[in-house]
């Protein structure tokens, strides 16, 4: 339809074009269709907290479905990891997917997986059914993480790309406070799967508005790209794409691996369990506040890379400062300012180092190095705390991680820079 108003307002009766003025009503209905990116970002930003709840709305009631179900703590560790593990098997192929097909029906999917797994483990009475629905609640969610991104880099890659990616990971945050803030108390006075049927309540809403609204920029929906094999296009994504994920991936190793094992910590240094999730939860506060910002100032000064890498260094710091000084508020106050530095700009840059055909597969290799730092890192820092008795050793870990950080990103500026003299646009 907007091809045809703007073909409409070109030409005149001869078929030519007609005087300046002819012009307005193809800018207004351009402007139109530019301002329906905000619509778009709600959507993502209502998914993307969708996402957030599914992952967390077990720990907060965790304790309820111990006893209801009488679980070991092996067994209900397991119930938390079963929804990163497909992370690890399937975020290629969702985003070489995205790239391949329309996104409506491909997120429907999504969100339907996401409902029946969230159904599964509200209504499940045997631990193998609520396993079973991780997984399933898994595959969908974290496909869906995959898209989203996707679908904010095409409607915002012209400008304003980064403030778009700073917004889109506040939600994590917002949905980690909520969940932690919420549910624990609702489970105690109502039981543990009043808080996940809400959830799913608020997954059927959010599909209903996705599958509803969402729609692709009009050149990406007309376009007709040749479809490439999935190795193909690895191949063809070169290494940069790799750098950032293993950016990403030793990032989050670091922030699992803090939040796992610092409460502990805290706890042995005399605080309350109480202040010692206050103390993990400033960091995540300090994502929620700072990130749109940092995303603002990549739009102004891009070098994504720079402000990536001074995030990391101060992170490195800060974590050997957490066995030497009792300052520990001080400490994750600064640990939540440096680490906002990174998640906008590490998702800014998939859209300007890759083909658009490739984008979403680029996403894909961020999410599944993502998986492997969540899925890995607690049991490596675990086995070294284990093995030397000492925290001294999980913070020297937390830290070196924070590092390759730092590394991988000068190896993706590194790459990005001979790509550019040799290949200059």
């Amino acid at each position: 339809m907007g091809q045809n108003l703007f073909f409409a307002g070109r030409r005149n009766s001869r078929g030519l074009t007609p005087p300046p003025e002819g012009e307005k009503p193809h800018l207004e209905n351009a402007e139109r269709i530019d301002s329906y990116r905000w619509v778009i970002l709600v959507l993502v930003y209502l998914s993307i907290l969708a996402f957030t709840l599914i992952f967390q709305s077990i720990p907060p009631v965790l304790p309820l479905i111990i006893s209801e179900l009488r679980l070991t703590y092996a067994q209900s560790g397991l119930l938390m990891s079963l929804f990163s593990l497909p992370g690890l098997f399937i975020s290629l192929l969702g985003g070489f997917l995205s790239d391949r097909y329309k996104m409506r029906p491909l997120a429907a999917g999504c969100f339907l997986l996401m409902i029946g797994g969230t159904m599964l483990i509200a209504f499940g009475a045997d631990l193998r059914i609520l396993w079973l629905g991780r997984i399933i609640a898994g595959i969908g969610a974290i496909t869906l993480s995959i898209f989203l991104p996707k679908l904010l880099s095409q409607w915002f890659k012209n400008r304003e790309l980064g403030l778009a990616m700073g917004l889109f990971n506040t939600g994590v945050p917002l949905g980690s406070i909520l969940c932690f803030g919420l549910f624990g108390t609702m489970g105690s006075h109502w039981g543990w799967r009043i808080p996940i049927l809400l959830t799913g309540v608020y997954l059927l809403i959010t599909f209903v508005l996705f599958t509803s609204l969402c729609r692709l920029p009009h050149a990406q929906e007309k376009r007709t790209d040749k479809p490439t094999g999935i190795y193909k296009s690895i191949k063809e994504m070169g290494w940069p794409i790799w750098w950032v994920g293993f950016s990403w991936l030793w990032f989050n190793a670091a922030f699992t691996s803090f939040a796992t094992f610092a409460p502990n910590f805290f706890v042995q240094k005399g605080y309350t369990i109480e202040k010692s999730g206050l103390f993990i939860g400033i960091p995540l506060l300090g994502s929620l506040f700072f990130s749109t910002l940092i995303g603002y100032l990549v739009d102004r000064i891009k070098h994504q890379e720079w402000f990536i890498g001074i995030g990391a260094i101060g992170l490195t710091i800060l974590a050997l400062f957490f066995d030497l000084s009792s300052s520990f508020l001080l400490l994750v106050i600064l640990m939540g300012i440096f680490s906002a530095m990174i998640p906008a700009p590490i998702y800014s840059l998939p859209p300007e180092i890759l083909k658009a055909e490739n984008v979403g597969l680029g996403f894909g290799v961020i999410s599944t190095c993502s998986s492997v730092g969540l899925f890995v890192a607690p049991y490596v820092v675990g086995k070294a705390r284990d093995l030397t008795g000492s925290h001294l050793s999980t913070f020297v870990l937390i830290s070196l991680f924070f590092f390759l950080v730092a590394i991988f990103i000068f190896l993706t500026h590194r790459s990005r820079s001979r790509i550019n003299h040799y290949c200059p646009k």
